[in-house]
C-alpha cells in the first residue's frame, strides 16, 4: 500500500520539475518628473456660524408664516439670519451689526430677538412676528 503513494508522489515531484518556470523582467524607463505642488494654507480656516436657533413663527399682520433661522454672532460682532417666506421658499440670508436690524437686498429687514421680531419684507408693510 505504501509503494502505489510513493509512486503517485514521486510522479507528481517530477511533473512539477518538468515544468520549465520562466520569468521575464520588464524595465521602463521613465523620464517623466511631477513636481510636488501642495501649497499649505497659513491663513487660519474660520467656520461658518453655528446656528443659534431656528422655527417657525407666524407674522400678525398677514398672519403668514416664515422660517427663521438666527445664527449665532461671528467674530467681528455681525449678526446673521436666514428667513424663508413663504416656508417653502428658497431662504433670504440677512445680515448687520449687533444692536441694528439686519438686512438683505430687495427690501428685507429684520430687528428683533429670536422670540420675538419685526420683519420688512419686499412688497409687505412691517410686521411683528413670533412663535
Amino acid at each position: 500500500m505504501k509503494t502505489p503513494l510513493l509512486t503517485a508522489t514521486a510522479v507528481a515531484l517530477l511533473a512539477l520539475t518538468a515544468c520549465q518556470q520562466k520569468s521575464e523582467t520588464t524595465t521602463v524607463a521613465n523620464d517623466t518628473t511631477v513636481a510636488n505642488t501642495t501649497t499649505v494654507s497659513t491663513a487660519p480656516i474660520e467656520l461658518p456660524p453655528a446656528i443659534k436657533s431656528e422655527g417657525s413663527f407666524r407674522c400678525h399682520g398677514d398672519n403668514s408664516l416664515v422660517k427663521v433661522t438666527f445664527f449665532e454672532a461671528k467674530k467681528d460682532g455681525t449678526m446673521t439670519a436666514s428667513v424663508a417666506s413663504p416656508v417653502d421658499a428658497s431662504p433670504v440670508t440677512l445680515s448687520g451689526e449687533a444692536g441694528k436690524p439686519m438686512t438683505a437686498d430687495g427690501g428685507w429687514a429684520l430687528s428683533g430677538t429670536d422670540k420675538s421680531f419685526d420683519l420688512t419684507q419686499p412688497g409687505k408693510a412691517k410686521q411683528n412676528c413670533s412663535k
